[in-house]
This record gives structure tokens, C-alpha cells and sequence, in this order.
């Protein structure tokens, strides 16, 4: 396949093709790297199955890193036709991962690809596109994580600002609120249920319940506004004739970087009086200034405003340094069982990367 020739509809199909699950992404990167050594137009490194994509000036400079994720959610049991066979038709792209997100990895690589081809380079740095892996599954294996654990060892450098390939309409993200799940334990008295009087678990829980909905923190963020927190698993007893000892469950918090987790979790233990126990806090919310470059080159570059998002992505990984989210496709489709992507998003997407890049280093040369 000729990356330049075919239209980006083609790339996208292309990787869609391939069923790259969380940590089964391999196949794809090979092909990708194949792909695009044939081009002979970009520098391209690895990290396991890792890869990053560059313009390199050969000049110091600023680093602008595009990152978007190779990994797709598993189909849905009523998913439009074959999840991993893109149908084309009414103008879009249909399958799993054509708007989450390989349609933001397409349009990022064949904006490095095309600005090459026209013999654009930065006139000091370099710009890169990251294609990383388990995204999805935010474990042990993500690979903007283990990029990050290179930059911190001082094996990789660590970029100046930063594009995030997700759906958001064309439209520049500069928040995104984070994730804190936490369990809440209640004790009780074990034993037969006829005979037990004492302490019920499953009631106590009931009672920190109604008083975690009556918990609420004054604070908001312009662009995300307060912080969610949402019950989402209950878990206690074993047969149907016995008290249980416990009771658990977790709690889905979506934070605001206005509010530490410390403090989310010390009002939360002390309005309800239970056990809190922290399953997972390394996805914090992130802002990034609006008058940063970045940010107002994707202002600029995509003539619309500025927003917040609820869900968190791989910026959690860059939240030191200025980042914008930003990409073809619409959100509420990523997951769904009609998963599809407008080819007008697609193509938009390119000049839009294409535009922010350029307008990134030559604002940064006029800084």
C-alpha cells in the first residue's frame, strides 16, 4: 500500500483490518512500519511494539509529540456488521476503532507523512507522532506509560508540548477530568440469618450510601466542572440464609484538578465513617493553560472552542507540559456497536494537524 497515493480513507481501512485488541497489537504496528519505511519519509523508532514517527530538523529544539493509540475495545455482541471488515457507505467509515481511535492515529501519521512530502521540516526540533498501545485497558502494559517510564529514566527526552488523538469533533480539549476508584468496606456480624441480630453490613453500607449522595465539594473547573462520584460495583454474602461480614463497593470518582485526591478521599472518609480503600489514582485530571502556544494554535487552527472532557486519556502520562486533545470523529461513538467515522472528519483531521504543527514552530521561532 503507497501511504501517499491511496486517500487516507484507505489507511484507516487498513488498520481497522487488523483485530488489534489491548496487548495484541503487534501485527498492525509491523505492517505500519513496513508501510511507512517504503515512503522513506519519516524517522522511525520503536519501543517494544511502540512506535514513533519523525521529523527531525537535526537542530535542537522544541519536541512536539502527536500521541494516539493502536488498541480497539472488543466488539459489542450486537456490533453493525463485521467489527474488523470496514464498510464504507452514506460517506463514512464503519467498524471497531474507526472513531476510538485509529481514524486520529491515521490523520496524525499522514499529516507527518504529507508535510514530508512536501519538504516541510521545523526549522529547529522535530515533530513526532507516537502510535501506543493498551490504552484501553489503562494496565501494567500501556504504552504511553512505559514511554513516560523512558522520558523519567532520561532514556527518551521528554517533549515541550503535545497533540492526544481522540474524537473530540475537530475541537480543542484543554481538560479532562481524572479517575480515583476507591472501595468502601462495611463490617457486620457473620452468622445464621435467623439468628443474627446484630450489625448488618449490607445496612450499614445503605447508610454510608445516602450519605456519600449528600456529599458535595463547592469547587468547579471552567471546562469540566465538579467532580463525579458514581457507585458502580456492590459486592457481599455468599449463600442466601447468612449475615454477611461484609460489604463492598466501588466508587467510579471522576476529579478536577482543582480538588487533590488527598482531600477528596479525607472528606469522603470522614462524612461517611467506613473503610476507604484506593484501588487506582493514576489518572489525574489535567488542564492545560489556554493561552499556552499549543493551545492557541489548535484554537486558531480549528475555529472553534475550547471544552472539557469527562473521560480521561493517555494526557494523564503528559500532564507536565502543555496538552491539547484533539481529533476527527465524534466521542459519544467510541465503543458503540455502530462505531463509524465521517470521511469529512477524516480529511479534516489532516489539514488540521497539518496546520497546528506548522503554526506551533513558527510561533515558537517568533516567541
Amino acid at each position: 500500500m503507497n501511504l501517499l497515493q491511496e486517500d487516507p480513507k484507505e489507511l484507516l481501512k487498513a488498520l481497522v483490518r487488523f483485530p488489534s485488541l489491548s496487548t495484541n497489537e503487534q501485527e498492525l504496528v509491523d505492517w505500519l512500519e513496513e508501510a511507512v519505511s517504503k515512503t522513506k519519509l519519516l524517522h522511525t523508532d520503536r519501543y517494544g511494539d511502540n512506535i514513533i514517527f519523525s521529523i527531525d530538523s537535526g537542530k535542537p529544539g522544541r519536541w512536539l509529540l502527536l500521541n494516539s493509540h493502536s488498541d480497539v475495545v472488543p466488539p459489542s455482541a450486537n456490533h453493525h456488521g463485521d467489527p474488523f471488515s470496514p464498510e464504507e457507505r452514506d460517506g463514512c467509515i464503519w467498524g471497531r476503532g474507526t472513531t476510538d481511535a485509529k481514524g486520529c492515529g491515521t490523520a496524525m501519521l499522514r499529516s507527518l507523512l504529507e508535510l514530508a512530502h512536501e519538504g516541510w521540516k521545523p526549522n529547529a526540533g522535530k515533530v513526532s507522532f507516537a502510535l501506543t498501545i493498551c490504552e484501553e485497558t489503562s494496565g501494567e502494559f500501556n504504552g504511553m506509560a512505559y514511554l513516560r517510564t523512558l522520558m523519567d529514566e532520561g532514556r527518551l527526552p521528554r517533549p515541550d508540548a503535545a497533540l492526544i488523538g481522540e474524537p473530540t469533533s475537530l475541537a480543542p480539549c484543554v481538560a479532562q477530568k481524572g479517575l480515583l476508584v476507591v472501595r468502601l468496606t462495611t463490617r457486620g456480624e457473620s452468622g445464621h440469618a435467623a439468628r443474627v441480630y446484630g450489625k448488618n453490613a449490607i445496612y450499614e453500607m445503605a447508610d454510608v450510601l445516602q450519605k456519600l449522595r449528600d456529599l458535595q465539594f463547592s469547587e468547579q473547573n471552567p471546562f469540566i466542572g465538579n467532580i463525579k462520584i458514581t457507585p458502580t460495583k456492590i459486592s457481599a454474602g455468599t449463600v442466601n440464609n447468612a449475615m454477611p461480614e461484609s460489604t463492598d463497593v466501588i466508587l467510579d470518582i471522576r476529579t478536577i484538578p482543582e480538588i487533590p485526591n488527598e482531600r477528596i478521599l479525607h472528606t469522603i472518609q470522614s462524612a461517611i465513617g467506613c473503610e476507604v480503600e484506593v484501588i487506582s489514582d493514576r489518572f489525574v485530571s489535567t488542564q492545560t493553560d489556554d493561552q499556552s502556544i499549543i493551545a492557541q494554535c489548535a484554537l486558531d487552527a480549528s475555529g472553534q472552542v475550547f471544552f472539557g472532557s469527562p473521560t480521561a486519556s493517555d494526557w494523564v502520562f503528559l500532564s507536565d507540559i502543555p496538552v491539547v486533545k484533539i481529533g476527527p470523529g465524534h466521542s459519544e461513538l467510541s465503543h458503540k456497536h455502530n462505531e463509524h467515522i465521517e470521511i469529512s472528519q477524516l480529511n479534516a483531521g489532516v489539514s488540521l494537524y497539518k496546520s497546528i504543527i506548522k503554526m506551533y514552530f513558527e510561533r515558537i521561532n517568533q516567541a
